[in-house]
């Protein structure tokens, strides 16, 4: 099924979801994928095959040895099919924002959240660091456009306009996002924010980021369609998905990249050829091209040994009955009656995981790679001994947005 980018003379094919995706499956093929997940471990078959590793030259900074950390698992019986330091500690950059969509589709099939819901755009949201959609402060954003332009732009200020409808603040929503990783089994894993930006106590691994992709296509059938889409129109711009990777490797359908300084270039992405479907991860390439290229050789790699491991085929995976909408309802051109979140927010207390021990260096590029969409860090507010009071109010929500709109009024001083 194909749908228009936009309606009208501006009107281009924007996604075509084959909704192979909703096709049946015995409950016991699920389990069975995701306790072999949890325990996936390589065979002796694919231990014996040289080929199931690229050559010296590809892995990482030429002048580093095995920088990239990389892992490439069958999605049908979780077998691993090689990897190169899956559980090395890693700064995740936007690959956070898979785990804030996963809580934004778990939201949208409970009810808690509908496509139409106009989210409030906060100050936290106007100051957050590039790669941005630029949202104006008091303004709102529906929870599609929103999600959109996390899928497709990377955009921040949507990560800190989800995740404070979800969680109440971005704070109490990283500690969501941790919670949700230890259920996945994500157990390396702390999240400190909602977009990826830089957090010295934000890390993860290949391999929870395997176990994130696996439960992604798992839980939400009906929406990982829209991990393909290439572009979404966004208020007369055209937002680009930076995985470039669609559209130019074979079979590629999602998921997404990931960059900043200290993290390098990462990618985790899954790929069906054959009936077969791959899930792939690599982190702290030294450039996009060059992750690229290591994910299609290992990706490649991991066809052929499939096929000749004789690896069973990927059996799709049924919509939940809790599904409330479908890929199909991400259409841009779809109007969307506009109503407002029926949020309590979620108050979860999750005990803070400790950070690296001092002995447990997380692993990234030795050398900087060339700016690429660089993330600038967050600059904190000049503390001086001058105050200005906008008010006094009853609550924080009045407080908020008095202090936003009086904000919007001065402009930049």
């Amino acid at each position: 099924m194909t749908f228009p980018l936009c309606r009208g003379a501006a009107s281009v094919a924007w996604l075509a979801v084959g909704f192979f995706i909703f096709g049946a499956v015995l409950p016991s093929v699920a389990a069975a994928q995701s306790a072999s997940l949890k325990h996936a471990a390589p065979s002796s078959k694919a231990k014996s095959k040289p080929a199931a590793r690229p050559a010296a030259a590809w892995v990482g900074n030429p002048a580093v040895s095995g920088k990239d950390a990389y892992l490439i698992l069958d999605a049908t019986s979780g077998r691993e099919l090689s990897s190169e330091q899956p559980d090395e500690l890693r700064y995740p950059a936007s690959l956070t924002k898979l785990m804030t969509i996963y809580l934004t589709f778990s939201a949208l099939d409970s009810g808690r959240l509908s496509l139409g819901d106009a989210l409030p755009v906060s100050i936290n949201a106007l100051n957050a660091p590039p790669t941005k959609m630029g949202l104006p402060p008091g303004g709102t954003i529906n929870v599609r456009d929103a999600a959109m332009a996390l899928i497709t732009r990377s955009a921040n200020d949507a990560a800190v306009v989800l995740a404070e409808a979800l969680g109440g603040d971005e704070a109490a929503f990283a500690r969501m996002m941790t919670s949700k990783a230890r259920q996945l089994g994500m157990s390396s894993t702390v999240f400190r924010n909602a977009s990826g930006l830089p957090d010295r106590e934000q890390v993860t691994t290949a391999r929870d980021m395997a176990r994130l992709a696996f439960a992604l296509l798992r839980d939400f059938p009906h929406y990982y369609p829209i991990f393909s889409v290439q572009s979404y129109p966004y208020r007369g711009r055209v937002l680009e998905n930076h995985n470039r990777m669609l559209g130019s490797y074979e079979g590629a359908d999602g998921l997404k990249t990931g960059y900043t300084n200290a993290s390098g270039f990462n990618l985790v992405m899954s790929a069906m050829r054959d009936n077969r479907r791959l899930i792939g991860v690599v982190m702290g390439g030294n450039s996009a091209g060059q992750r690229d290229r290591l994910m299609a050789l290992l990706l490649d790699q991991g066809f052929a040994s499939a096929q000749t491991m004789r690896l069973s085929s990927w059996t799709s995976i049924r919509k939940p009955a809790s599904a409330r909408y479908t890929a199909a309802n991400f259409d841009p051109g779809l109007v969307l009656p506009e109503s407002t979140p029926r949020l309590a927010a979620a108050k979860l207390e999750v005990p803070p995981a400790p950070p690296p021990a001092a002995n447990q260096r997380v692993a990234g590029p030795a050398v900087p790679p060339p700016a690429e969409n660089n993330v600038a860090p967050t600059s904190g507010l000049a503390i001086g001994s001058w105050v200005i009071q906008v008010g006094s109010f009853n609550d924080s929500q009045a407080a908020q947005l008095a202090l936003e709109r009086a904000s919007s009024a001065l402009g930049d001083m």
